[in-house]
């Protein structure tokens, strides 16, 4: 009888021993997935003036550690040209992982996510060009025009599962949507 009951104790401690492991990996592999989806360690978004292939300006943020670490580092790389027209790329980037998050949301996840372009520089306007399979705005690819000189700043902000169409950031995120990751440059125009 004792022979059965230590191994009946034997099999329960294994059995409890396969469960708490099993919740583990599950729990592990959740935890994974989201904050694959949240880490965002550089953006990048590059302008090419339509007309002149040399003028190009790079509006980078880099923030090696994540959320939570050390501040951010933003460079913008030259003046925006008075008068002009750019193509504009955005990249989301995860430094530590060498992946490209941009190409996962547009493949995968565009439908969930919308990327805005907000400024108070006069004359500065972003068009979206690229759109995810409902027709709707993405934002990785734009169209930029630049009216005359001046300075302000820009805001680059990547909202994950916002209300889709919209009429802007606001509206976009009046719903349950909440932002990936959103940066201000300055900006000048000469």
């Amino acid at each position: 009888m004792s022979n059965f009951i230590s191994k009946t104790m034997k099999i329960t401690k294994l059995l409890a021993i396969l469960f708490i492991s099993a919740l583990c990996f599950t729990a592990c592999s959740e935890d994974d997935d989201h904050d694959h989806e949240e880490e965002i360690t550089q953006l990048v978004y590059t302008l090419t003036n339509t007309d002149n292939s040399a003028d190009v300006v790079t509006f980078t943020f880099t923030d090696e550690d994540g959320e939570g670490g050390a501040d951010g580092i933003t460079e913008v790389s030259g003046n925006l040209t008075a008068n002009a027209t750019y193509k504009g790329k955005l990249e989301l980037l995860n430094l530590e992982e060498e992946e490209d998050i941009s190409a996962e949301i547009a493949e995968d996840d565009a439908e969930d996510h919308e990327i805005f372009y907000i400024t108070n520089v006069a004359g500065l306007e972003f068009t979206t060009t690229d759109v995810d399979t409902n027709s709707n705005p993405l934002g990785f690819d734009t169209d930029v025009t630049v009216g005359d000189a001046g300075t302000g700043v820009l805001t680059i902000s990547v909202v994950h599962e916002g209300k889709k169409p919209n009429t802007g950031i606001e509206d976009a995120l009046s719903g349950d949507g909440t932002t990936d990751i959103e940066v201000t440059f300055n900006v000048t125009v000469q």
